[in-house]
């Protein structure tokens, strides 16, 4: 039980510390799509609105994680990592669009 916990704790540090990274790149995509022209930039505003959702969900399972802790079921756990694996595919997806 002690283990399980330790290792709930270290993914959400994990966790958090890369959505904060992605935060960050969040704003920076925001302000190169607000320097595009307008066709491009509507495209790209889409692609940003979608993430920052996305964004949103993983920080809302994110902070249920934290709050269950160790109680935290395996349903919430693969929640988490699923919401966290589609959040990764988006921003691979726009952070090559922004290259």
């Amino acid at each position: 039980m002690e283990q399980e916990k330790k290792e709930i704790q270290v993914m959400v540090e994990k966790l958090e510390a890369q959505l904060k990274n992605w935060g960050i790149d969040l704003e920076k995509f925001k302000a190169k799509a607000d320097k595009t022209k307008s066709e491009t930039k509507l495209k790209l505003d889409q692609e940003v609105a979608s993430l920052r959702t996305k964004w949103n969900d993983s920080r809302k399972k994110l902070e249920e994680l934290k709050k269950v802790g160790d109680a935290a079921s395996g349903e919430l756990k693969k929640g988490v990592e699923s919401a966290w694996s589609e959040l990764k595919k988006a921003f691979d997806n726009v952070t090559a669009k922004f290259k």
